[in-house]
């Protein structure tokens, strides 16, 4: 190769190395930002993320309730009678998912499986619809189908065993005449009438 030849092709042989090495330096110092911004956008989100309020978890309220109007409840007595019970209103708290309160509750059996509707109405009461208890409060009004009416101001009735006692005072009203007692139980189908501490009675004789 002559002179001329190398006069030609060395300087572009060292422009090209030259030109080489100015992309690769510039190809390192891109990769030198792109790393720092990236680190800032970590950072960054870091940062607003700590500074963040943490959300508030909506915690349960034990004021709130469910509500419902003219509910009814059903079951069997342990020798297989049926039963039933109303009420005006029912609101079941949700912080107790086995009670319900109850406005005007009113509950129908059946003492015998011959035998008419007895009921028991009140104006407030509980019911555990687990264990079928039924709390009444206030105005408690009893009648069986076989005449007996009894009025008190408290009445647990275990629906399913059928029986009945009472913490208050209780007046009834049947065929043995007029019976006052400060405590009392109902038992056997709701036909023995037991007053305790305590009682005031005005009998009738037997015919």
């Amino acid at each position: 190769m002559d002179s001329k030849g190398s006069g030609i092709w060395e300087p572009r042989r060292t422009l090209t190395l030259e030109a080489a090495r100015k992309h690769s330096q510039r190809v390192r110092i891109m990769r030198v930002l792109l790393m720092i911004a990236a680190l800032l956008a970590v950072g960054t989100l870091v940062y607003e993320f700590m500074r963040q309020t943490p959300p508030d978890i909506p915690k349960t309220d034990p004021t709130e309730s469910v509500k419902m109007v003219n509910p009814r409840y059903s079951g069997r007595t342990d020798d297989g009678l049926p039963f039933y019970l109303t009420a005006k209103e029912a609101v079941r708290p949700t912080s107790d998912q086995e009670t319900v309160q109850l406005i005007d509750p009113v509950l129908e059996f059946f003492r015998e499986e011959s035998s008419a509707k007895s009921i028991v109405i009140a104006k407030t009461g509980n019911y555990n619809d687990v264990d079928k208890i039924l709390e009444l409060r206030t105005d408690v009004n009893l009648n069986t189908d076989d005449g007996y009416e009894c009025i008190t101001t408290h009445a647990r009735v275990f629906t399913k065993t059928k029986i009945i006692e009472g913490d208050e005072p209780i007046s009834c009203v049947g065929a043995f005449g007029k019976v006052n007692g400060n405590t009392y139980e109902i038992r056997d189908n709701y036909k023995t009438f037991i007053f305790k501490n305590g009682m005031t009675s005005e009998l009738e004789p037997e015919e």
